[in-house]
């Protein structure tokens, strides 16, 4: 695995790849797989770096939904060639990006299949996290702000103890303290919400064209406990689309996925891709 920041979008960018490097040339790349699970501006680089992040106050246009949606057209248009198949991998509102870039005709015709896992790509004001978002989290957004800002004042044994109680708490394995400190940043967290903002106002009805256009290059992942996005948007889809791939969970795996059910969640994508792929369908055979 290899991993680092590189400038796209002229934003400073987390990737991590499994294999060839991204600068690195992708010729002989017939397929790759791209998982849209991060956005821009969502993780800065280490202090050490010389690239920065811009603020949020005076670059809001180049955070918003549509930036995030370009961000990952660039890195496609930048770094896959054309003649290499793309399986995209969205999760929450990664899903809902990967419609969009589905418009994109000189990525369009790239892609092999794409797998929307959780997808929040309707009413998500409408859903039961929304609601509690919107009517209890934002108006007490200072408050968090507040708190998220002391944290990042304590000294740094101090802040790594705090949160492994609260992991404690939740269950949530130890090795995801790191990120979790990273995301804590106030300058993170700042363009978490307001990214969030964006959603609620902008995900709203379902995009049936984009889904009746291009249902055979889409499968759907749906859960069972998932606050944002309930189980009857999944019936919905279905009798709206009755011949739509989309699957309902039956592991009862959350909606945040990564914190308690990454491997059993890869095991799962790792099929879809397997399923639909020319390459790995034929070694697998």
């Amino acid at each position: 695995m290899k991993e680092a920041f590189v400038n796209i979008c002229n934003i400073p960018t987390h990737i991590i790849t499994c294999g060839t490097w991204v600068e690195e040339t992708l010729d002989n790349v017939k397929e790759v797989a791209i998982c849209i699970t991060g956005h821009l501006g969502h993780e800065n680089p280490p202090e050490t770096s010389l690239r920065e992040v811009p603020q949020l106050k005076g670059n809001e246009e180049l955070f918003d939904l549509d930036s995030q949606v370009r961000h990952k057209i660039e890195f496609i248009e930048k770094y896959v060639p054309e003649h290499t198949k793309i399986h995209l991998i969205g999760h929450s509102i990664g899903a809902w990006m990967v419609l969009q870039i589905l418009r994109n005709e000189s990525v369009h015709k790239r892609i092999k299949k794409c797998y929307l896992l959780f997808p929040t790509i309707e009413r998500m004001i409408e859903s039961p996290n929304g609601w509690v978002f919107t009517k209890i989290a934002l108006p007490l957004y200072s408050v968090f702000g507040f708190i998220i800002s002391l944290l990042n004042r304590l000294p740094e044994i101090l802040k790594i103890f705090l949160v492994q109680i609260y992991f404690w708490f939740a269950a949530i394995p130890n090795y995801l303290i790191g990120t979790a400190l990273k995301y804590a940043k106030p300058s993170v967290v700042e363009k978490v919400v307001f990214l969030a903002e964006d959603e609620m106002a902008r995900v709203r009805a379902l995009q049936r064209d984009i889904i009746k256009e291009n249902m055979h290059l889409l499968k759907f992942y749906y859960g069972t406990t998932d606050g944002w996005v309930p189980i009857k948007y999944f019936t919905q889809l279905k009798e709206v689309f009755p011949d739509i791939d989309a699957d309902l969970d039956v592991k009862k795996i959350d909606h945040s996925f990564v914190l308690r059910y990454s491997k059993p969640m890869a095991c799962i994508v790792g099929d879809f891709i397997i399923d639909n792929s020319e390459i790995l369908g034929m070694t697998t055979s």
